[in-house]
């Protein structure tokens, strides 16, 4: 995948009809009946059933996920028409060359060479790349091994987690990530590598190209953290600093105040708590009272401290109110929380 191919049989034919029909606006986005007669006949010249299943307006993980994988690699056919669809799984879509632009509901997302934009299931999209030098591979994934590989890494942190689930499952507005990773070659180089497993009927290649993708998650999130474009929520100009916001309260929520996000990030309290809230689902207070008593239940599972050194360990200046806090979080005492988990 080191240079980028001639058009297939199918492309070649996708590209003439776009050429002799400019006035139809094949880029645009419309709906698959609109341009039913360009896909068949486009489609239909290999015979190959598995190609014309993809044409529906709702894929399923059948589809294209082989039964004994969990991922699946699927290049983008330039100058298919940008019909509307959407699909039961979640989706990477990697520009790997060239441009595209991704239309989700009434929103244009510009993609250049390098950019990674992961989109959430059943969200109505349609993807545009209409020349020879785009190229755009869809990496579609179960959503039972997305949820392992991406909320995996961040299990131990509450605060990013529950950011990245409200993105996803909870948030009204359009739930996708977009990553500007500027052609970052550790990560090109993780998907070529995937990709070529995929297509290789070696032993263990379902673990090998789930084990990529996880390498590839945490590649994403230490090197191109700061690249995320948040368009889920309305943050305007604090998009820029909303990882290293939530990175400080987690880093720090034994002892952060509202008033030192303040002092640090030059917001009001009040611009942070609606910040944060929108982001997360949650008040800073909320935040960080989960993070202390998510430590708290592990302390008390797999540690030999004391209820009182635990409360003062995770930041808690007084006992009763660890001990109040803790029974509002578990229905239970932390000694009853110790000896029922033990």
């Amino acid at each position: 995948m080191n240079h980028f191919p001639q058009l297939t049989p199918i492309e070649n034919k996708l590209k003439q009809i776009y050429q002799q029909s400019l006035e139809r606006s094949l880029q645009e986005p419309c709906d698959r009946e609109d341009v039913m007669d360009v896909l068949l006949a486009s489609y239909t010249i290999t015979n190959d059933n598995n190609i014309t299943k993809s044409l529906t307006t709702h894929i399923d993980e059948q589809t294209f996920i082989l039964e004994n994988m969990d991922i699946s690699f699927v290049r983008h056919a330039r100058y298919t028409p940008a019909f509307w669809h959407r699909h039961d799984f979640f989706e990477i879509i990697f520009v790997q060359n060239g441009t595209c632009t991704n239309y989700v509901l009434g929103r244009s997302i510009p993609m250049r060479t390098g950019d990674i934009c992961i989109m959430a299931p059943d969200v109505t999209h349609s993807l545009s790349a209409f020349h020879d030098e785009d190229y755009i591979i869809n990496i579609l994934i179960r959503k039972s091994t997305f949820e392992q590989s991406f909320f995996g890494l961040l299990d131990s942190d509450t605060i990013l987690s529950d950011f990245f689930k409200r993105t996803f499952y909870q948030t009204s507005e359009i739930p996708y990530l977009l990553f500007h990773s500027e052609n970052d070659p550790v990560l090109t180089d993780l998907i070529e590598r995937a990709y070529a497993e995929c297509g290789q009927q070696k032993r263990y290649r379902k673990q090998m190209v789930n084990t990529l993708l996880s390498l590839f998650f945490i590649n994403l999130f230490r090197r191109h953290e700061q690249h995320i474009e948040f368009s889920n929520i309305h943050l305007n100009s604090a998009d820029e600093n909303l990882m290293y916001i939530l990175r400080y309260m987690q880093a720090n929520f034994k002892t952060v105040s509202l008033k030192e996000l303040s002092n640090l990030f030059n917001y009001s309290e009040r611009q942070l708590q609606r910040i944060i809230q929108s982001a997360t689902g949650h008040t800073f207070i909320e935040n960080i009272q989960n993070q202390k008593m998510k430590l708290a239940s592990e302390l008390l599972i797999h540690s030999t401290l004391s209820v009182s050194e635990i409360s003062e360990r995770i930041g808690f200046q007084s006992l009763n109110n660890f001990r109040k806090i803790f029974f509002k979080y578990f229905n239970m005492t932390p000694s009853e929380y110790r000896r029922a988990n033990i």
